[in-house]
């Protein structure tokens, strides 16, 4: 039973339960590990939840041994309801006891919508059973995800909701050996990530599923820009900046009730003032440029730039310019900065470099 290479909602820090997403650069190296870890086992049969991020891992097992990857609803995340793709900043800000409850004990979680810790955890404990008694004398590999992986190890262990946090917490692509004899599931190991490394891993660079009583979110929200608001905001960006370029959609970044930075967006190309975005758009792969909606600035103050929150602010931009059917997201960054790398782990490229500037698209096509 493993859990889905690392996904945009995981780094987006966005409620992704049956949103779709992609996998993202650090999630296809967990990938490519996990196939390795596999490489001498025996897999009789390769079934899948069937969002994306799921199915895209499991091919890690299925394609090497020739096998149909066979996808199901029944092993899908948890339907969060109205919260589907709001961000974890939004929600333990505007409900933060229904956010308690989810990660304390989520059977008394409830917004509209949404499906339940029960209904979670006996479609997948149901699909289970039948799947082991289909094999019989088998090796099956499941592929699913988070929440329902542990809902479905409280009820096998016997915790109540209230002691979920008894259960390990289980990294991207982390493995659980199951037995099933006798009508009974047994547990050989659970929540093993040993072929990651601490920099292929995503649990190592978050810090939310930790047991230390000290613990801040990282987690951001956005709130739709307000010049007087964020008047001090907006200056010492124009400070550092040197101008704020024009945008379609602006919000200010916010941890909790602190303001720590900018975000702006373009819908359509020919509102970008760049000579290197024009001769872009104007050359033989412009043609795509139509479909592309384009970041006209990312900014964090200065000191919030170490703690890995900048991608979130990329999270936000898809998140729009999905809703809005386009099919890249491109932005221009000069070439040392540090977001250039943020947009490459992230699963972006450079298409052009010219001036000591770089252009970097990902495509954020999902349908």
């Amino acid at each position: 039973m493993i859990r889905h290479a690392e996904a945009e909602g995981n780094i987006h820090r966005r409620v992704h339960g049956h949103t779709d997403g992609m996998i993202t650069g650090r999630g296809y190296r967990q990938i490519e590990l996990l196939k390795q870890r596999f490489i001498d086992e025996k897999i009789d049969a390769v079934y899948s939840s069937d969002l994306r991020r799921a199915r895209d891992t499991a091919e890690a097992l299925s394609q090497p041994r020739g096998l149909p990857v066979q996808t199901t609803a029944l092993l899908r995340e948890v339907y969060f309801g109205v919260w589907e793709d709001m961000t974890w900043g939004d929600l333990e800000y505007h409900e933060p006891q229904q956010k308690t409850y989810f990660t304390s004990d989520p059977a008394r979680w409830s917004v509209e919508g949404s499906e339940s810790f029960d209904d979670v955890a006996e479609r997948v404990t149901q699909f289970i059973e039948d799947a082991a008694k289909k094999h019989d004398g088998e090796t099956i590999a499941l592929f699913t995800h988070g929440f329902a992986i542990r809902t479905f190890f409280c009820r096998l262990m016997g915790f109540k909701s209230s002691e979920s946090r008894n259960v390990l917490y289980c990294d991207n692509t982390a493995v659980a050996l199951l037995h099933y004899e006798f009508g009974k599931v047994m547990i050989e190991y659970q929540s093993d990530n040993s072929h990651l490394s601490d920099d292929d891993s995503t649990f190592a660079h978050q810090t939310w599923w930790r047991a230390e009583k000290k613990w801040a979110s990282d987690n951001t929200r956005f709130m739709p820009l307000d010049e007087a608001r964020d008047a001090e905001l907006i200056a010492l960006y124009k400070n550092e900046m040197g101008g704020k370029p024009p945008a379609d959609k602006e919000y200010a970044v916010f941890l909790a009730q602190e303001p720590i930075g900018l975000l702006g967006i373009t819908v359509k190309a020919n509102r970008i003032d760049s000579q290197l975005l024009d001769r872009y758009t104007q050359s033989s792969d412009g043609a795509a440029a139509g479909k592309a909606g384009w970041i006209s600035y990312m900014y964090l103050k200065p000191e919030y730039r170490r703690m890995r929150i900048g991608v979130q602010l990329l999270g936000q931009a898809i998140s729009d310019f999905r809703k809005l059917r386009r099919e890249w997201v491109r932005l221009e960054a000069p070439s040392d900065n540090p977001i250039v790398n943020m947009c490459l782990r992230d699963g972006g490229e450079i298409i052009l470099e010219s001036d000591n500037r770089s252009l970097l698209q990902k495509n954020i096509r999902i349908w």
